[in-house]
Formats: structure tokens, sequence, C-alpha cells
């Protein structure tokens, strides 16, 4: 089994593959090939002299298909179980501590990552007050699953188990969300339409959707924003969804609608 492993995964190192279908990838063939300890197991049971190694291997083979069940329900649902052990084997191992150290970190400070659309002067920025309908809704909720999938985005609170999480809770007063500080969106663009201010997004250029309606820009109307200013899109960031926080014994999980922050570069028409 470790070898169709090693050679699927020099396979897919010649590709440029996302790291969630290689788990996939992995996960069927694991499955496949963790049959073989099951007929070594029973060939062994047959015979009294080797009913040792039978039992050795059939152990082997229920341990390795309880975490094969966990990688399908995690790569192919992108949802997590109350049995899923493998937070604690990782902790017990050691993890990458420097990463989750950092992660910690970064969350503490409350720091979005990611690129913006440009390079702006940041006293020519202004956030946005923006609306989302229930059609725009839908469309960002479909992007966010479409992320997840893609393994873009992960809902995993960046690796952080409860006690990380516990400690950014209660340094930060504010609750964790499960996709970190912010996420900035792949592809975001402003549209004029009439009086109004709609903020496109998607995967990329050829693939946007509505997804929120700009109401004011920093305390101006939009109207007179547009009348007055030259403006476009800096950063759109994700927040929202499942989130832990704060409660009396201990973290609360809750799920909120996803929302987006949104800043506007802007220049006088004057200038």
């Amino acid at each position: 089994m470790l070898t169709l492993l090693d050679l699927l995964n020099r396979l897919l190192g010649y590709f440029n593959i996302q790291d969630k279908a290689k788990g996939r990838a992995f996960t069927i063939v694991a499955f496949a090939a963790n049959f073989y300890l099951l007929v070594v197991a029973i060939m062994n049971l047959r015979y009294a002299n080797y009913r040792i190694y039978g039992i050795v291997f059939l152990i082997s083979f229920l341990v390795l298909f309880y975490f094969i069940v966990i990688n399908f329900i995690y790569y192919f649902t992108d949802k997590q179980v109350p049995w899923d052990i493998s937070r604690k084997v990782e902790k017990l191992l050691g993890g990458d501590k420097a990463h989750l150290k950092e992660t910690e970190n970064q969350l503490k400070h409350q720091a979005p990552l990611g690129a913006s659309n440009g390079l702006f002067a940041s006293d020519k920025l202004l956030p946005a007050t923006v609306s989302i309908s229930p059609a725009q809704r839908e469309n960002l909720t479909a992007l966010v699953d479409t992320l997840v999938q893609q393994g873009s985005l992960s809902l995993n609170y960046q690796g952080l188990d409860d006690a990380m999480i516990l400690r950014v809770a209660q340094e930060t007063k504010q609750p964790v969300q499960a996709l970190g500080s912010g996420f900035e969106l792949p592809f975001f663009d402003l549209q004029a339409r009439d009086s109004t201010l709609v903020v496109l997004g998607g995967l990329n250029a050829l693939q946007v959707s509505e997804l929120a309606t700009v109401e004011r820009v920093g305390l101006m109307p939009v109207a007179a924003a547009q009348k007055d200013f030259s403006l476009a899109l800096a950063h759109v960031f994700l927040t929202g969804g499942e989130e832990k926080q704060l409660g009396r014994r201990g973290l609360i999980t809750k799920r909120l609608p996803y929302k987006l922050v949104v800043q506007l570069a802007y220049t006088a028409k004057n200038e």
C-alpha cells in the first residue's frame, strides 16, 4: 500500500494539483489498498500458528479503515465528525508548532491576509457599507462552497485546536472565525449601474456573480461619492460563517451568514 501511495505522490507531483484533489486521490487509493491487509489477515487467521499475525494485520486494517473513512468525510463532504481524533493524534505527535504559533499570532492581531486589487495609498482608501440581497447571498454562499471544494479556502480555524482558539478569543475579546481573520476574494470588480455600485466577485474574471451593493462610501451616499470621486475596489474580504466565541464555560460555536468587508480607493475628479 505504501508503494502505491508513494508512486501516486510522485505522479501527482508533476502536475499543479490542489492539495485537496491530492487528498481525494490518496484516500481512494488507500481505501482500495487497505483491503490487502484484510486479505492477509484472513489468510493468517486460518492457521493456528499464524493467528497472532492475523490479529495484528486485522487490527491494522481496522485502524487504517477508520482514518480512511475520516478522510472520505473531510475531502468529499467538507464536514467534521465528533469522533474524529485526527487533531488529537496530530497534537500527540507534535504537529507543526511553529506554523500553529504563527497562525495564532496572526489571529490575535486580526490582520486579514490577501493581495489587493493594486497598490493604493492608505490615505486614499475608504470603507464601504454594503448590503447583500437574498440572491446575492446565494451567490456568495455558492462561491464559498466552490472555494472550499477546490481547497483554496479552509474552514478549520487554520489548524488551531480549541486551546489555541481560546487563547486568541481571550486576548482579542473577539470571536474567532473558522476561515481566519479575513479571506480576500480571488477576483472582484466594481460595476456602476445607473446610480448604484455593484460588487462583483468570483474565482476569476470569467466566473463572476453579483455579491453585494454599495450603500455608502465612507460617510457619503453612493450618488454623492460617484459625483465627486473616481472609485475603484481595493480590497474585498470574506468574513462570517462559523465562529467560536467565549462562553461561561469555554467556547461557544455559532454559525453566521457570510459577509463582505469592502474598501474603496478614490481620487477627486478635479485632480
